[in-house]
């Protein structure tokens, strides 16, 4: 018996009643497979599954943008786990997506054609319109809140900038700036320096400045943010038993913490997960550009994003817990 039937083996099996999303972002790769059940109150979407790998397909881009045989075979060996879940999963219940490192990337095609062989079902590749205007959904749709909300999300290789009120997006747009993108660019050294951070945080800053009037003038009543670097935060604020709020200062004081660390792989912070070290300095620098030209008070955290946003386009009539 080879590995892979092995571990199919040990796969539960799926029927009906489940549906998938795959999120192929430059980060990493998500498998979310939720099951839907009738209550007297209507459909509702329970997780039943989650599978993620740090595929930081983003990084697998050279100066031309073109993904590395590398990345390439990387991020197929993921997918061929991946399928193996959704064997047991009609192709109706299952949707694919691919965000912006394989947007960017000029030799996307040669991933998508081998990924058909090894998926139920081909992927979709998300503008990046599409992909603010679904994660805006999967934030409105896991919320209670009715009034003017600002959303920002930091990708990999992508950040994503929303207004709108209810289930309606006023404004959106994608800018090219992420967090394993920019992370080579100005932390390729491992070096955590002062002058890095800096430098990182104006960049960013540059291409945030091209947009931030129109969003400001459109005004809000709350921030709410739904991404790795984001729930890093939150870690750490919740090891610290505070209130699970992001403000300026406390950015401030993790950049500073940081470049005391010195090179990101001594980076020690209580609540601080392993896996989210390689780009917290980046990411740490992107969500103060955003703080910075927003002139954002104070940022939560949301319990939806772009896996949800897509679940709610699979089954609008559900809820989702």
């Amino acid at each position: 018996m080879t590995n892979v039937e092995s571990q199919y083996q040990q796969i539960p099996q799926y029927d009906e009643n489940h549906y998938a999303v795959v999120d192929l972002g430059s980060n990493s790769f998500h498998l979310l497979i939720t099951q839907v059940v009738k209550t007297p109150t209507g459909k509702t979407i329970i997780p039943v599954n989650k599978v993620k790998e740090k595929v930081r397909l983003a990084a697998g881009l050279d100066s031309n943008n073109i993904l590395t045989d590398e990345a390439i075979t990387s991020g197929l060996t993921c997918l061929s786990n991946f399928a193996l879940y959704l064997k047991s999963i009609p192709v109706s219940n299952v949707l694919i997506v691919a965000t912006a490192a394989l947007r960017i990337a000029k030799n996307n095609q040669i991933f998508f054609d081998a990924a058909k062989k090894i998926l139920p079902k081909e992927i979709r590749l998300l503008s990046g319109e599409q992909e603010a205007k679904t994660i805006y959904a999967g934030v409105a749709h896991t919320s209670s809140s009715k009034s003017k909300q600002l959303v920002v999300d930091i990708g990999g290789a992508s950040t994503e900038i929303i207004v709108g009120a209810g289930c309606s997006a006023t404004k959106v747009v994608s800018l090219d700036i992420g967090c394993v993108s920019f992370i080579g660019k100005y932390f390729a050294d491992n070096q955590l320096k002062k002058e890095s951070f800096t430098e990182c945080i104006n960049a960013a800053t540059d291409i945030i400045n091209t947009i931030n009037d129109e969003f400001i003038q459109l005004g809000w009543q709350s921030a709410v943010g739904s991404s790795g670097t984001m729930q890093a935060m939150m870690e750490i604020l919740s090891q610290r038993q505070q209130a699970p709020v992001i403000t300026l200062t406390f950015l401030y004081e993790i950049q500073k913490i940081l470049i005391d660390c010195k090179t990101i792989d001594a980076i020690e912070i209580a609540g601080l997960r392993a896996d989210r070290k390689a780009v917290l300095a980046s990411g740490l620098s992107i969500l103060i550009a955003l703080f910075q030209s927003l002139s954002i008070k104070e940022l939560c955290l949301s319990s939806g994003a772009l896996r949800e946003g897509l679940l709610f386009e699979l089954v609008p009539d559900a809820k989702i817990v």
